[in-house]
């Protein structure tokens, strides 16, 4: 049975989508839904003001919708550019710049291969990191060294990298190529480092920012509706009333999930230059990732149910976005996320309702 995922979507979410089947299959780095990304101009200078966070988690929750491999990638590139934007000297924000104005695609690796962290030893760099997402086609990254004074990132090179393919066997996800790669033995150069020491961690932004990573899981969710809808209505089941109350369950929770960014890129604009603004930035992104996560959790149960075994067959679409998601759902430290959240709460940093209350005050009285 032929079945269209994405009827009616925009440009993003179909470029992003190109070849996603196929590199499920293979693994390969989706080399054509990132170069239609960049023909349509979203590679080179994502909006990355504080003013514009909202059309940043609007691209990339329409590319997350398209693939979610696509969509972690283009978040690390995305990451990657802010970070030097933030942190890097005048030429470094040229040079860098230049680069993804040629197509260049960067990644932010934090994650060290347990056993071998990354360090930096007489100059040069010993150990590996894992999970580096999009190494097969990556031009450089960002890596995260402990120093004696923090955390300190450097802008590595990715010419010949030594990878390690293979620890990544995963459920999902498999697209992204989150390899592990040794470092062993290169020389770091003077203009590979990246800001100071703790940059990497420093707050608001460290936290906040997994509010990006929360977008591309809504856009996912929102491609396990479409994926339903196209189902339901290709086999006539679309206005059964049980499949009916199902889509428009789901359909709510991926409207929460929306909401909840727009949320985010309300407290983010906020945050420059602004304790508090910032800890309330950051209180909200930490909600958003649970209820984005359990949003999400309950899309992926409710496809199921709708679809039945068919949905769970390849080369069914449901089966790889299935797979997709549950995978990106799981990121660091959600625990950790909730519990900030309970945090700001006990301290007044933050209160449910209080970003409505303060509109409604800038509004002024109903006349």
């Amino acid at each position: 049975m032929s079945v269209d995922p994405l009827p009616g979507t925009d440009p993003v979410t179909r470029a992003a989508a190109t070849g996603a089947a196929a590199c499920d299959q293979s693994g390969a780095f989706p080399r054509a839904a990132l170069a239609a990304l960049r023909g349509l101009g979203l590679t080179a200078r994502p909006p990355l003001a504080a003013a514009d966070a909202a059309r940043l988690l609007h691209r990339l929750a329409a590319v997350g919708r398209g693939d979610l491999s696509v969509g972690r990638i283009l978040e690390g590139h995305y990451n990657t550019l802010f970070l030097i934007d933030q942190y890097g000297d005048a030429t470094q924000r040229r040079r860098f710049q230049a680069l993804a104005d040629d197509g260049a695609l960067f990644g932010v690796w934090n994650t060290d291969q347990p056993g071998v962290p990354l360090g930096l030893i007489d100059g040069r760099l010993v150990g590996a990191k894992a999970f580096c997402t999009g190494v097969d086609g990556l031009a450089h990254a960002i890596v995260t060294v402990e120093g004696a004074q923090g955390r300190e990132m450097l802008i590595v090179p990715l010419e010949a990298p030594a990878v390690d393919r293979r620890w990544w066997r995963p459920l999902g996800m498999r697209a992204s190529g989150s390899h592990i790669v040794d470092f062993t033995g290169l020389a770091v150069q003077p203009d590979w480092r990246l800001g100071r020491a703790g940059d990497y961690v420093a707050q608001p932004w460290f936290s906040a920012g997994a509010m990006r990573f929360a977008a591309v899981q809504v856009g996912g969710a929102h491609g396990v509706l479409d994926i339903v809808l196209a189902h339901l209505t290709r086999t006539g089941r679309k206005d059964d009333p049980h499949q009916g109350h199902r889509l428009g369950e789901m359909a709510t929770a991926v409207e929460t999930g929306y909401l909840w960014l727009g949320r985010c890129a309300e407290s983010w604009s906020r945050a420059q230059g602004d304790e508090a603004a910032g800890a309330e930035a950051v209180a909200t992104v930490n909600a958003a990732r649970g209820a984005v996560e359990a949003a999400a959790l309950r899309v992926l149960e409710l496809a199921e149910r709708s679809v039945g075994a068919a949905g769970l067959i390849a080369p069914h679409p449901l089966e790889r976005r299935l797979r997709d998601l549950r995978t990106y759902l799981r990121q660091p430290n959600p625990d950790g996320a909730l519990a900030g959240v309970a945090q700001a709460l006990s301290e007044g940093r933050w209160t449910p309702g209080a970003a409505l209350a303060a509109r409604a005050v800038e509004d002024g009285p109903a006349t």
